[in-house]
């Protein structure tokens, strides 16, 4: 069993905290940073911000941050786009999974704003994963919100007349459901 604590982003902005001595450049530090600092958004692991602004806001040198994100990285904890200037971390989904389909809906709202670029896709099919390993409201909202509407795999293609027409199974399994959809999501949302 994991234990966990709730850290405030607001912490670094506090002015005891920033009296403190200062978080000095390695590993460690820029990676409890990344976890917890106020680039972060709602959607855990992924944000925008530069690697310039990142060494900034850490009043570290730029070669210091190079040196620590060149140790997150070779751990696989941490991905950047510089270019880009998106940041990504490929487990925070799994520690941190959606705590109702809600969330995961507002999870495709600020993930629309985070500029197209490759981290961005690896993001997307890690969530996507996460999400289609949940119940089927969490992959409802995950299609909803991630996916292009007009190649929404959620939507009924079918006509109106047929609609009405009587099924005979009204649900399908869930292990069913959750391939299809799978299968049918892989083909949408961001384009690689």
């Amino acid at each position: 069993m994991s234990i966990y604590r709730k850290v405030e982003v607001s912490m670094w902005g506090d002015e005891k905290f920033r009296r403190l001595t200062p978080l000095p450049p390695s590993g460690q530090s820029l990676w409890f940073y990344l976890l917890t600092g106020p680039h972060t958004g709602i959607m855990p692991g992924i944000s925008q911000i530069g690697r310039a602004a990142l060494a900034e806001n850490l009043g570290w040198t730029p070669d210091a941050f190079a040196k620590a994100f060149h140790e997150v990285f070779r751990e696989g904890l941490a991905k950047g786009d510089w270019e880009a200037r998106v940041i990504w971390l490929p487990n925070a989904i799994k520690h941190n999974p959606p705590a109702s389909p809600n969330v995961v809906t507002a999870w495709g709202r600020y993930f629309n704003l985070i500029p197209d670029c490759s981290i961005k896709v690896e993001a997307y099919n890690a969530t996507k994963s996460a999400i289609f390993g949940m119940k089927k409201p969490f992959i409802e909202a995950f299609g909803k919100a991630f996916c292009k509407p007009s190649y929404n795999p959620f939507a009924n293609p079918l006509p109106i007349q047929e609609q009405e027409q009587e099924q005979t199974d009204a649900y399908q399994e869930e292990e069913s459901y959750k391939i299809d959809l799978y299968k049918k999501a892989a083909f949408v949302g961001v384009s690689q």
